[in-house]
């Protein structure tokens, strides 16, 4: 019971104002992006993009032998 009170006053504590999340993660986008190596994006391929130093950065996976052949029926 002492615990539940200590908590509360962190709540209206300071926050960063940006976290720098350097770790990558799928994303779907629903525009075209901007790759990060300013490569065209590929009909097939996951995107995976990340929050770094301020600013969202965007890299696409290499299109597989079977993502190709997938494509073209």
């Amino acid at each position: 019971m002492t615990r539940d009170y200590l908590v509360f006053p962190r709540l209206f504590g300071a926050r960063a104002a940006a976290i720098d999340v350097t770790v990558w993660h799928k994303h779907n986008p629903l525009l075209p992006v901007r790759l990060t190596d300013g490569a065209n994006l590929n009909p097939s391929g996951q995107i995976w993009r990340r929050f770094h130093l301020g600013e969202w950065e965007y890299k696409q996976d290499p299109e597989t032998l079977d993502d190709y052949e997938a494509r073209q029926f």
